[in-house]
């Protein structure tokens, strides 16, 4: 069973989706191919925007799941680790790898890295967390009026920059499969290391 944070992932990221489908939908036809880029860079910021509040989520689970408020020396430097996690959540604005990676192992012991690769895709460790990083770039320029950088998922077959409904998709699969190891990996860090058995 999934983390309540990848719960709340599952069901957030349908908006997402939606904003995607709306972009090729028959029913809205015809659609122009700037309203369809608007449609495109909304899913895109939307997929950042969820898979940044699964890992702010999936931080409080790891506190809620190893409270012990029984032993009250360990409940007491527990607190102290949940509120200063609090804060650097509150301080934490670009999931990138790097900065995701140093949230999760500075405030929970957990380093993702490991179980960060991908290889029904082929995908290395480094090939995930570039790809990780290219969702954010994108999101990042467009969010700030500069051109959407020439990726190999950014462009079509005629050499355009642009956002498809392929690319999205791809995204898509992207988050659904790092939330999946993410939360695999946060549940057997906790479970060795806590000595617990986690219902998630």
């Amino acid at each position: 069973m999934p983390s309540p944070a990848a719960l709340k992932y599952k069901t957030a990221s349908n908006t997402a989706r939606t904003l995607r489908e709306t972009a090729t939908d028959p029913r809205l036809q015809p659609i122009s191919r700037s309203q369809t880029q608007v449609y495109y860079h909304s899913a895109l910021a939307a997929f950042v925007a969820v898979w940044d509040a699964y890992i702010n989520e999936l931080v409080r689970n790891f506190f809620a799941a190893t409270a012990n408020p029984l032993d009250p020396k360990f409940h007491a430097v527990h607190s102290i680790a949940r509120d200063a996690a609090e804060r650097a959540l509150e301080r934490f604005n670009t999931p990138n790898a790097e900065n995701t990676r140093n949230l999760l192992i500075q405030n929970t012991g957990y380093d993702p890295i490991g179980d960060w690769i991908w290889s029904a895709r082929s995908l290395s460790g480094l090939a995930v967390r570039q790809k990780l990083n290219e969702i954010l770039r994108v999101r990042h320029s467009f969010a700030h009026g500069f051109a959407i950088p020439a990726l190999s998922w950014t462009q079509t077959a005629t050499g355009k920059v642009r956002l498809t409904a392929k690319a999205i998709d791809d995204v898509d699969v992207f988050f659904t499969h790092l939330v999946n190891v993410t939360d695999l990996g946060m549940k057997q860090h906790i479970e060795t290391s806590y000595s617990l058995v986690l219902p998630w």
